[in-house]
């Protein structure tokens, strides 16, 4: 799929090497962090004089802190309480982030670093977001893909908002979209819904993904179903609108049905007939009841989760950080 057509630019900007930050979301992924941290300080250094990479370890099980912490150059560590989820470990990161830009991107290798001096280039051009959009999902299986692209289509016709497919969170965000993004005090977070509402000058950019060097994919069927209801549930209230028509709907062809049977029974008198149709009726009228329920408790529940302003995660330790 092809990026969405950007806003044209302002004026370049006149840095052409910025203090760059990366955001390195990261769970149990002791196994290849450390020639990943390694690759990516090298890169960084034919970009900028001036780097640091905050790796935030989302309560990771195994030896990922550790191993960062051995790594030299200007890494830095926040360790999580427990794992608070991708999204949550983000919003970590871009808090503690001082670069004047910052670039987003996984710990895995996926996400091909060569794509950062195109994300430096088009922030030189004036562009304030710039976001990686992949070219293919081979890697995905075919149910994962149908899935996402109904995902997309639905939050498309629901939302205010554009959304664009098949991005993600490897991207790079000028200092005042970090900014930005520090003012969105909800709980209930979907970075791509979020990325997009702040608005700023964007523009996407096709990439390949690479295959994973070490450990696996942390996503499972359930947190990308989580995470989907999240993102609907953010950014539309269609859903509960929607379902005043559909009781509207009803309410009038149940009212039309009951002057049906009112003529039927005056001309043709009152039968035993019309067992089937009652059971019918009750347990249509019954699942509608049940299904929109579940819709205005879903809503609820992060109304629920959202009063209680709780934050969106706690940070156990941190490591490379001034002294507060």
């Amino acid at each position: 799929m092809n990026p969405p057509t950007p806003v044209p630019s302002p004026s370049p900007r006149t840095t052409t090497r910025p203090w760059i930050t990366c955001v390195v979301p990261a769970y149990n992924e002791a196994e290849g962090i450390a020639e990943f941290l390694h690759a990516l300080g090298l890169h960084l250094a034919g970009l900028s004089e001036r780097f640091d990479v905050i790796v935030v370890d989302d309560g990771s099980s195994d030896r990922t802190s550790e191993v960062v912490l051995a790594q030299p150059g200007p890494v830095r560590l926040l360790t999580l309480s427990r794992n608070f989820g991708k999204e949550a470990a983000i919003s970590a990161g871009l808090a503690e982030a001082d670069g004047e830009v910052v670039v987003i991107l996984d710990a895995d290798f996926q996400h091909p670093f060569p794509v950062i001096d195109e994300f430096i280039h088009h922030w030189q051009l004036g562009y304030d977001m710039v976001y990686a959009v992949r070219r293919e999902r081979d890697t995905d299986s075919r149910l994962r893909r149908r899935l996402s692209r109904l995902f997309y289509q639905i939050l498309g016709s629901m939302s205010s908002i554009q959304i664009p497919e098949d991005a993600g969170d490897f991207r790079l965000l000028d200092r005042k979209v970090v900014l930005a993004m520090r003012q969105l005090p909800e709980s209930n977070r979907f970075m791509k819904g979020l990325y997009a509402w702040v608005g700023f000058r964007s523009i996407g950019i096709a990439f390949t993904i690479e295959e994973r060097r070490a450990s696996s994919s942390k996503f499972n069927f359930l947190k990308l179903l989580d995470l989907a209801t999240t993102g609907l549930t953010s950014f539309s209230n269609l859903p509960l609108r929607l379902w005043v028509g559909v009781g509207s709907l009803i309410s009038v062809c149940s009212i039309l049905y009951a002057l049906d049977i009112l003529v039927e029974t005056l001309i043709f008198g009152n039968p035993l007939a019309g067992w089937a149709t009652l059971v019918v009726a009750v347990t249509f009228l019954g699942g509608v009841q049940l299904l929109s329920i579940g819709i205005l408790g879903e809503y609820l529940a992060r109304i629920f989760n959202e009063v209680k302003r709780r934050p969106n995660y706690l940070i156990a330790d941190k490591h490379g950080f001034p002294k507060e």
